[in-house]
């Protein structure tokens, strides 16, 4: 399956004001696509979701990424042609 969003933890905001434009957008559209882990380090998302086919991976080409997401956040993660919205929340 492709993942186009990824929730770690419990978000600050409801994820429907992040994502979605309405509750049926985030029931049909949004929902099936959004990832739900309590996972932090980034690497090993990334391989969970099927991003990257293992750790190694992100440390051979994007050193940069080996972090662990332990502050509320939002951002982009672009890997290739595949983007990605991260959302870190507690």
């Amino acid at each position: 399956m492709k993942f186009q969003n990824v929730v770690i933890g419990t978000p600050l905001y409801e994820l429907k004001e992040l994502i979605a434009i309405n509750d049926l957008d985030w029931d049909k559209n949004e929902k099936p696509v959004t990832y739900f882990t309590e996972e932090r380090f980034l690497p090993k998302i990334m391989k969970e979701i099927g991003l990257v086919s293992a750790t190694s991976e992100v440390r051979r080409n994007k050193p940069e990424l080996m972090i662990t997401l332990d502050k509320p956040d939002c951002f982009w993660l672009k890997w290739g042609k595949k983007k990605v919205w991260f959302i870190v929340g507690e």
